[in-house]
């Protein structure tokens, strides 16, 4: 297959920000290096870390990983969008995946017979205390991840056995290519919507959500560990 020739680089970090308005808005206030675009995907240096978005289906994380494991990367952090599935959960919250359900097709390919995959606990840790020094407010949960949400939309129910709180389209990738390259890999979703009930608008606290955000991605790619 025909893969477009990426430069030589390495980096400790990766901080991946696939929704396309957070990415914008993470990246104005972000002293950024563009390095080189790889497949759709724009990749800027911050010290030691590489910044990468935005992105669209695990199909695409999953060659930006090939690229981050070449370039020796050790850790990943993302921000991704998800849909509330539990009614406890709420438009605009911020999520903490600490499972994921994989109805994936990527995830079958490099892991036939598994659907549950996790973070890393060393990283989900730091986060934790993170998001803890900052006063930031989130839940924990599962999440199911799948390639075509729609029909989930329009009222298909959950697989049988899973009892996931978020869906997403991509973070049981983000876990599954995280362990198949040895990447510690951990996220956080922003709660953008109710599953079934489609809105072409976002939750009113998203930018102040961002803002207090700011600190703790200034931190993950500032620092040397």
């Amino acid at each position: 297959m025909y893969l477009p020739k990426s430069l030589d680089f390495e980096a400790k970090k990766a901080l991946i920000i696939a929704p396309q308005p957070e990415f914008k808005f993470f990246k104005h206030y972000l002293p950024l290096e563009l390095i080189t675009t790889y497949l759709g995907v724009r990749i800027f240096r911050r010290g030691d870390t590489l910044v990468c978005g935005h992105l669209f289906s695990a199909q695409m994380v999953g060659f930006l990983f090939d690229l981050l494991a070449r370039a020796k990367v050790m850790g990943v952090l993302f921000l991704g969008w998800g849909g509330a599935l539990n009614k406890a959960f709420k438009k605009g919250e911020l999520f903490l995946p600490v499972r994921a359900y994989s109805k994936l097709g990527l995830t079958k390919e490099l892991y036939p017979k598994r659907r549950t995959f996790y973070p890393s606990r060393k990283l989900l840790r730091k986060l934790e205390t993170e998001l803890a020094r900052l006063n930031l407010y989130y839940k924990k949960g599962s999440i199911l991840s799948v390639d075509f949400p729609l029909p989930y939309e329009k009222g298909k129910e959950l697989p049988k056995g899973l009892k996931a709180d978020v869906l997403d389209m991509e973070a049981s990738a983000l876990f599954a290519l995280g362990e198949y390259y040895s990447i510690e890999v951990a996220g956080l979703i922003f709660i953008t919507d109710k599953v079934g009930e489609l809105s072409q608008s976002l939750p009113e606290n998203l930018q102040s959500l961002r803002q207090r955000l700011l600190p703790l991605f200034r931190s993950f790619t500032e620092k040397d560990a």
